[in-house]
């Protein structure tokens, strides 16, 4: 729930301004007096804006029950006695809708995005900040004056954060949450863990808790700088140094390249079948645990040659875009 504030001296300048100024016989002097207050201060010219806009929605519900009241036959007898009163009676009104909507955050942006297999997209955000997805990645961003927050549920996401220390930068997925100021990362959601690999910077990470003890909420945050990473999962969090040649690995996908490093057969084929929407079916599936090596383009046909020279495994294909695996005889 948002935390819930009063309005500021300049709002509460503005309702009487506003009051005073849609008079009809508001004179020349008061209007160049209201031109001097406005002027005076930034706040003044925004808090009097805020309160034109919520105006200007109050007289469109006006507006809106009196065409209303045009279609009913029976006669009633008006309660806007005089202009005065009409004015007085809309600015409570405007003052009450200004006072709920300053307890609402403003919201700048809020979108879900998602890419397909192969498709690599770029989100550019009003400040600046780029968001750049891997194929086969799902993310929902929403903005707002106080956080701007991204939830990355799937596949693989570049993050270039523009700094901004009243704003916080907060990834949420399904392992834990990553939180910056301002900074470069890319992160890669797994089936088992979530990995941040901090290219510029500094991030902290918290571990989510499951079942019950999720109620008492994240786990203790670690912290990463550059040429670490942060690794979520089951555990916890940990914190783990990396070599530069690790970091162009992590950095494969924007080159539609795969990189294996040790990855099980089972990580193997989710992450080829989430890049190139293709099946892929283990005919032993003690063979999904071999480990799998190696760098080569996301192509469905590359890493089939991959897995026959280095682990001696035979493809059989059975339709479009399906594959069974079985260990050579």
């Amino acid at each position: 729930m948002p935390e819930r504030r009063t309005l500021t001296e300049a709002e509460r300048e503005a309702s009487g301004w506003i009051v005073r100024i849609k008079a009809h016989d508001a004179t020349d002097a008061e209007r160049q007096e209201f031109e001097a207050w406005r002027n005076a201060d930034p706040a003044n010219a925004a808090a009097y804006a805020k309160m034109e806009r919520t105006w200007g929605l109050v007289a469109s519900m006006k507006h809106l029950k009196g065409r209303a009241a045009a279609n009913d036959t029976a006669p009633k007898q008006s309660n806007w006695r005089t202009p005065a009163l009409a004015i007085a009676a809309s600015a409570l009104l405007a003052i009450g809708a200004l006072a709920w909507f300053a307890q609402q955050p403003d919201r700048i942006t809020a979108q879900h995005v998602e890419t397909a297999p192969g498709e690599l997209r770029t989100i550019t955000l009003a400040d600046g900040s780029t968001i750049e997805l891997g194929a086969g990645s799902q993310v929902s961003l929403e903005v707002t004056d106080a956080e701007r927050r991204v939830e990355l549920t799937s596949g693989y996401a570049l993050f270039d954060v523009t700094h901004d220390a009243e704003r916080p930068f907060v990834v949420h997925t399904p392992r834990g949450d990553i939180r910056v100021l301002g900074t470069s990362f890319v992160i890669r959601v797994g089936e088992d863990q979530v990995r941040t690999t901090v290219l510029r910077g500094s991030v902290s990470g918290a571990a989510a808790r499951t079942g019950l003890l999720s109620v008492l909420g994240p786990r203790e945050p670690v912290t990463a700088q550059a040429s670490e990473e942060i690794v979520l999962n089951d555990e916890g969090a940990q914190v783990v140094a990396i070599a530069a040649e690790v970091i162009r690995r992590r950095l494969a996908w924007q080159d539609h390249m795969l990189a294996f490093d040790g990855e099980t057969l089972n990580e193997a084929i989710a992450e080829v079948s989430r890049q190139t929407g293709w099946t892929f079916e283990l005919a032993d599936p003690e063979l999904g645990e071999t480990r799998v090596g190696g760098y080569v383009a996301a192509d469905p046909e590359a890493f089939i040659e991959l897995l026959s020279s280095s682990l001696g495994v035979d493809a059989r294909r059975e339709g479009d875009r399906r594959v069974v695996l079985s260990r050579r005889a």
